[in-house]
C-alpha cells in the first residue's frame, strides 16, 4: 500500500512517472492467450534474481521478476520474451508450447565496467586517455553533507575545496582543481577569486554553482582535470570541469527509497575571551600599554599594573557589575546547538523500452548563532523512452526552492568585542541596549540577533529535453535544450535596537534585491561509432553548441520606519528612500566542437578534440578562439610479454596535450566589459541639480583570450588482482595573456581597465592510490588515499614591471614574476621589542612591547619600498585525502581525514576586525586571552595589549596549515532473510560525526577560512547525527 501511495503522490507533483508505468501497457484481446509463469536465476551465483524486467517482444506489456525471482505473466502464442536487469546481458526466449520457463541470465562484464563521464558522452575507463576521477554516490552517501561540493572536499587529488564561511546550508565555496588558473584581486579570498572555480555541468546543463543539490539526488561525480579532457568545452573549461549526473531510472521494478538523517551541532575549537574575573587583570595590562604607547622619555620602569587606579576606567555601573561578581558570556549568550536534518524520498524504474526517476527533499540546517538557519526543498524528474526502434525521447527537471537566513553581520564580533563586567538584563529581566559604557558603541548581541534579518530565498529550475534520432547502426543525431531559471530575492532589515542604528530611528533600514537569471545552453550532436574489424574502431562526435545568460537585478533602499514590524516586507512604510537601481546584462557563447577516438587492438587509443569558441563579451576582432588537444593511452597490459609476468594486473600510460581559454567573465569582466558605456547622473551646477551623462570606463578593444595550454603524462596501474590500483599524474600548464584590471593613473580619470597582463605557470603532481586490504568473505577492509601538489608562479608581466601590488580583503598582495600568483606581501614578523631593547626600539620609533619586523635593508629604518617581503601564499603547498571502511558481516565502519599544508594567510580573526588591541579603544572592549608581552612576561608571542606598535599587523600573518577528520560512521544493515519477508531489498542504521577533530596550530576560530572576512560568520561545529537508509 505504502508503494501504491508513493507512486500516486509523486505522479501528482508532475514528474514523468506515468509515461514509464508497465500497468499503461498495451490492451489487446485475451483470447487464444496462455499463463506462461518461471524463475530466473544468476547463472554464476545460482541465486534467484529479483527486480527482472520480463517483457513480450514487440509490446509495452510485461512484468517483473517477485524476491524470489518468480514472474506470471499472459502471453499470446507465438510470443518471445525479453529479460532484462541492469549488469546482465539481454536474452530472448521464445514461449512456444512451453508454460514454464527457468533462465538462466550471465553477467554483461563489459557493461559492468567502470566508466568515466567525459564531455558530450562516456568512456571505459580502462580507454581513458585523459586525467578523470570520479566521486561515487557510494563516497557521496558517506559523507551526508547538506552542501554538495563540500562532498568532495579531500576525496580528488589536485582539487582542493576551501569553505568561505561556516553559515549553514550550503554557505560559500572556492574550488581550485589544480591550483590558481589566473591572475585577478581575488588573493585575500583566502587565495580564491572569482573566475577561477570550475565548470559545473548537472544533466548536460552548465550552473554557476551546485549549492541548489541535495547531494543525496547525486549518482556520480566525474571531475576532468587536464585540459585535453577540459578541451571540448573549450572556454568554459579552463578551470576544470566537473560534471554531476543525478539518480537516473533503471530498468527492472519499481523500486522506492527512503533516506534521512537527524542530527544536532555544537560549537567547538572557541578562542577564549576574558571573563568577569580576569578581565580586570588585562585591563590593567591595557592602560599600562596605552603608557608605553604615549612614553617620549624612554623611562618605562615608572609604570605597573600594580599601580593602575582602575576605577578610572570603569564606569559606576561596571564597578557595581564587579562587586556583585557579574560575568557574562556573550558567546554563550547568541549561540546554541543547531538542529539539522534531512529527508529524501524517490522512486525509479522501468523496462527496456523506458525507464524514469522522480524524487523529493527537504533538508533543514540551523546555525549556531541565532538567527541564522536554512532550509531547501527539491523536486526532480526525468524520464528516457525508446519511442521506436530509431527515435528516443528524453527529459530531466530538477526545481530547488531555499532561504537562508544569514542572521545578523554584528552579533558575531560584538559578543567577542563586549566587557565581561556587562549584564544582558536590567533588575527587571529587560535586556539591555548598551551592556557597558556607552562610547563603545557596541550594543547587545541578543538584540542584532532579535532585530537584524537579512533573508536570502531562491527558486531555481534546471531542465533538459532532449530527442535523439538513430537513422542507422552506429549513428546517432541528437538535439538538447537545456533552460536554466533562477529567481533570488536578497532583503534585509536592521532594527531599531541593532548595532548599526544604536538606537537611532532614523538609521533604520530595510533593503530588498531581485535578481533574474536565465541561460540555455543548446547542444546538437552527432555520434558516430564504427567497428573496422575486432582490432579496429573510430568513433566520431560533432557538436554545435549555443549559449545565452540574461542577468536583471532591481534594489531599493529604504530608511526612518516608525516600527519594527514591517521588515522588509512593507518598504512603504519607510519615509526615506535612501537609494534604488537596477541593472540588465547579456552575454552569449557559440562553439563548434569535434572529438574523433581511435581504438587499435584496444591497446592503443588516441582522442582529438578541437572546439572553437565565439564569446559576446570580446570585440568582433578578438571575438573566436580555436582550442585544440591530443591524448594518447598506451595499455601495457594488454601486451604478449605481459600476459606471464604476475606483478601487474593493470598498466596503463597516458600522455596529453590540450588548450583552454578564458573570456575573464567569472574575473570581473561584464559582458560589455570591452565598451565605454554613458551612465547617468546628477551635478549641482549652483542651486539645481543638473542631470548628467559620464563614460563609466576605459574599454579595451584589444583585449583577447587568455589561453591555458598543459601537458600531462599519467600513469594507471594495478597489482595483486586489482587488490591494489591507483594512478599518477604530472602536469605542467602555461596561461598566457592574462586578463587582469590593470590600475591607471589618477590622471586618465580612471580606476583601471581590464587587459592581458602576463603569463603564469602551474606545475605538479597527484597521486591515487586504492586498496583492498582484506577481502574475505565476512571481514571486508578498503582504503584509498590521494596527494596533490602543486607550484605555481609568475612567468612574465607584459610591461615595465616585474611585479603588481595590491590591497585585497585580507592583506596586501603581490603578483611578481618568479614567484607564486597572488603571494602575501608586507612586514616579516621578528618577535617582540624587549625592554632592554628600548634604545634599538626607538631608533626605528617604536617601544617595548610592539611588535618588531625585520630590516630587510639594513638601513636602519622600516619602509614599504625597501623591507616589505613575500611572507608565503594563500593556497596550499600540497593536499591529501584519506578515507577508510571496514565491513564485518553486516556491520560498517569509515572514516575521512584530510589536510591542506603550506597555507599562510593574514589572520581575519586576530587582526583589528576583531580586536583593537592598539591604543585608547582596547580600553573598551573584551581581549583574546593569550600569552601576551607584559613588562614582566617577556614573550615573542603576543605585543603588549594597548601597545601594538606601527607594525602590529606583521604578527596576524599565519600559517593555517591544518588536518581534520571529516566523518565518522557506524552503520548496521539488517539481514536479507529478515528484511525480504516485509517486501524491503534494504535497511541499514547509522550513526555518523562529522568534523570531530581538527589538528592545527592556528588558535582562531577555523584555520580553513581564516583568511576570510569573519563578519558573522559562524564558529566551527561538530555534528552529530543518525540515519536510515531504506529501501523497498
Amino acid at each position: 500500500m505504502l508503494k501504491q501511495i508513493t507512486l500516486v503522490v509523486l505522479a501528482l507533483l508532475g514528474t514523468t512517472t506515468i509515461m514509464a508505468s508497465p500497468a499503461l501497457g498495451e490492451v489487446f484481446d485475451n483470447y487464444d492467450q496462455k499463463t506462461i509463469s518461471g524463475v530466473v536465476y544468476d547463472t554464476e551465483s545460482g541465486e534467484t534474481l529479483p527486480g527482472v524486467s520480463v517483457s513480450i517482444k514487440g509490446t509495452t506489456t510485461g512484468t517483473i521478476t517477485d524476491f524470489d525471482g518468480s514472474f506470471q505473466l499472459q502471453v499470446e502464442p507465438g510470443a518471445v520474451l525479453v529479460f532484462s536487469y541492469v549488469g546482465y546481458m539481454k536474452q530472448e526466449v521464445p514461449v512456444g508450447d512451453q508454460t514454464s520457463l527457468t533462465v538462466n541470465m550471465e553477467t554483461d562484464v563489459q557493461s559492468l565496467e567502470e566508466v568515466a563521464i567525459i564531455g558530450y558522452g562516456k568512456v571505459k575507463r580502462s580507454n581513458l586517455t585523459g586525467s578523470v576521477s570520479t566521486v561515487s554516490s557510494e563516497v557521496l552517501e558517506q559523507t551526508n553533507k547538506v552542501d554538495a561540493v563540500s562532498s568532495i572536499q579531500g576525496q580528488v587529488a589536485g582539487v582542493t575545496v576551501q569553505r568561505t564561511d561556516n553559515k549553514p546550508g550550503a554557505g560559500g565555496f572556492n574550488i581550485r582543481v589544480r591550483g590558481a588558473n589566473t591572475i585577478n584581486t581575488g588573493a585575500g579570498n583566502g587565495g580564491y577569486s572569482p573566475g577561477q572555480n570550475p565548470l559545473f555541468v548537472v544533466d548536460g546543463i552548465f550552473v554557476d554553482d551546485i549549492s541548489f543539490l541535495n547531494p543525496a539526488d547525486i549518482e556520480r561525480m566525474d571531475v576532468l582535470k587536464d585540459a585535453a579532457s577540459a578541451a571540448i568545452y573549450g572556454s568554459r573549461g579552463t578551470n576544470g570541469v566537473v560534471i554531476i549526473q543525478t539518480k537516473k531510472g533503471k530498468e527492472g521494478k519499481v523500486t522506492v527509497r527512503y533516506n534521512n538523517y537527524i542530527g544536532f551541532k555544537e560549537i567547538y575549537n572557541l578562542p577564549p575571551v576574558f571573563n568577569g574575573q580576569t578581565y580586570i587583570p588585562f585591563l590593567r595590562d591595557v592602560v599600562v600599554g596605552n603608557q608605553f604607547a604615549s612614553n617620549q622619555d624612554g623611562n618605562f620602569s615608572q609604570y605597573s599594573a600594580e599601580a593602575v587606579n582602575i576605577n578610572d576606567y570603569l564606569s559606576e555601573e561596571e564597578r557595581e557589575n564587579i562587586a556583585n561578581g557579574v560575568s557574562t558570556d556573550w558567546v554563550d549568550l547568541i549561540t546554541r546547538n543547531g538542529f539539522q536534518q534531512n529527508h529524501t524520498l524517490d522512486i525509479s524504474g522501468g523496462n527496456d523500452k523506458t525507464v524514469y526517476a522522480a524524487g523529493l527533499g527537504y533538508t533543514e540546517d540551523q546555525g549556531t548563532i541565532y538567527g541564522e538557519d536554512f532550509n531547501r526543498y527539491t523536486l526532480k524528474g526525468n524520464i528516457q523512452s525508446d519511442l521506436t526502434d530509431w527515435l528516443t525521447f528524453g527529459y530531466d527537471n530538477y526545481v530547488t526552492l531555499a532561504t537562508t537566513n544569514e542572521g545578523s553581520l554584528e552579533a558575531f564580533r560584538s559578543a567577542y568585542r563586549l566587557k565581561p563586567i556587562g549584564r544582558a538584563y536590567d533588575d527587571n529581566g529587560d535586556l539591555l541596549f548598551l551592556p557597558t559604557q556607552k562610547e563603545t558603541q557596541v550594543s547587545n548581541p541578543i538584540f542584532d540577533t532579535q532585530n537584524w534579518k537579512l533573508e536570502n530565498k531562491y527558486i531555481n529550475f534546471i531542465g533538459n529535453i532532449s530527442l535523439s534520432v538513430k537513422p542507422v547502426e552506429g549513428l546517432s543525431i541528437t538535439t538538447k535544450f537545456a533552460p536554466n531559471v533562477k529567481y533570488t530575492r536578497i532583503g534585509e532589515y536592521r532594527g531599531l535596537l541593532t548595532k548599526s542604528t544604536i538606537g537611532n530611528q532614523s538609521n533604520t533600514r530595510a533593503e530588498v534585491n531581485n535578481f533574474l537569471d536565465y541561460s540555455y545552453t543548446w547542444d546538437n550532436i552527432v555520434d558516430y561509432s564504427l567497428d573496422i574489424n575486432k582490432d579496429n574502431s573510430l568513433a566520431a562526435t560533432l557538436v554545435y553548441s549555443r549559449f545565452l545568460q540574461d542577468n536583471e537585478s532591481y534594489r531599493i533602499q529604504v530608511r526612518n520606519f516608525t516600527s519594527d514590524n514591517f521588515l522588509f516586507y512593507n518598504l512603504g512604510a519607510g519615509s526615506n528612500v535612501n537609494s534604488y537601481g537596477s541593472g540588465f546584462s547579456r552575454q552569449t557563447l557559440e562553439s563548434y566542437t569535434a572529438r574523433l577516438n581511435y581504438n587499435l587492438m584496444d591497446r592503443y587509443i588516441l582522442t582529438l578534440t578541437g572546439r572553437y569558441d565565439g564569446a559576446s563579451v570580446l570585440s568582433d576582432d578578438n571575438k573566436w578562439a580555436f582550442f585544440p588537444s591530443a591524448s594518447f593511452a598506451y595499455r601495457v597490459i594488454r601486451e604478449d610479454f605481459m600476459r606471464n609476468q604476475k606483478v601487474f594486473s593493470d598498466l596503463k600510460l597516458r600522455l596529453s596535450y590540450g588548450q583552454t581559454g578564458n573570456n575573464g567573465i567569472g574575473g570581473g569582466l561584464n559582458p560589455l566589459g570591452t565598451l565605454s558605456l554613458l551612465e547617468s547622473s546628477y551635478t549641482n551646477i549652483g542651486d539645481a541639480s543638473v542631470p548628467t551623462l559620464y563614460v563609466n570606463g576605459l574599454a579595451n578593444q584589444d583585449l583577447s583570450w587568455e589561453r591555458t595550454s598543459e601537458v600531462n603524462f599519467g600513469l594507471d596501474f594495478g597489482f595483486l588482482n586489482n587488490r591494489l590500483t591507483g594512478s599518477v599524474d604530472i602536469y605542467n600548464r602555461d596561461i598566457k595573456d592574462i586578463i587582469f584590471y590593470r590600475p591607471l593613473p589618477n590622471v586618465t580619470g580612471f580606476g583601471g581597465t581590464f587587459d592581458n597582463i602576463g603569463e603564469s605557470r602551474n606545475q605538479g603532481i597527484e597521486v591515487g592510490l586504492n586498496a583492498k586490504i582484506f577481502d574475505g568473505e565476512d571481514f571486508k577492509w578498503s582504503t584509498n588515499l590521494n596527494f596533490a601538489s602543486n607550484r605555481n608562479e609568475i612567468v612574465n608581466l607584459y610591461g615595465n614591471s616585474d611585479e603588481i601590488i595590491f590591497g585585497a580583503q585580507g592583506g596586501t598582495f603581490i603578483h611578481r614574476v618568479g614567484e607564486p600568483t597572488g603571494s602575501l606581501y608586507g612586514f616579516k614578523f621578528d618577535g617582540i621589542w624587549q625592554l632592554d631593547e628600548a634604545a634599538e626600539a626607538a631608533t626605528y620609533g617604536q617601544k617595548p612591547g610592539q611588535v618588531r619586523v625585520v630590516d630587510v635593508n639594513g638601513d636602519g629604518q622600516i619602509t614599504e619600498q625597501g623591507d616589505r617581503v613575500i611572507l608565503g601564499n594563500p593556497l596550499p603547498k600540497w593536499t591529501g585525502g584519506f578515507t577508510s571502511t571496514m565491513n564485518y558481516k553486516n556491520f560498517d565502519f569509515s572514516f575521512f581525514v584530510y589536510t591542506s599544508q603550506g597555507v599562510t594567510i593574514s589572520s581575519n580573526f586576530h587582526n583589528a576586525r576583531a580586536f583593537s588591541y592598539d591604543g585608547e579603544p582596547a580600553r573598551l572592549w573584551n581581549g583574546y586571552d593569550t600569552n601576551y608581552w607584559t613588562p614582566t612576561n617577556p614573550t615573542n608571542n603576543w605585543f603588549q595589549p594597548g601597545n601594538g606598535g606601527p607594525y602590529q599587523g606583521a604578527i596576524k600573518n599565519m600559517d593555517v596549515s591544518f588536518v581534520k577528520v571529516g566523518f565518522m560512521t557506524l552503520g548496521y544493515a539488517l539481514p536479507q532473510e529478515t528484511i525480504r519477508k516485509f517486501g524491503i531489498q534494504k535497511l541499514r542504521l547509522y550513526t555518523t560525526v562529522q568534523n570531530p577533530f581538527t589538528f592545527s596550530e592556528y588558535d582562531g576560530w577555523d584555520p580553513e577560512n581564516a583568511g576570510r572576512n569573519t563578519y558573522g560568520a559562524s564558529f566551527m561545529a561538530r555534528t552529530y547525527m543518525a540515519g536510515i537508509n531504506f529501501t523497498f
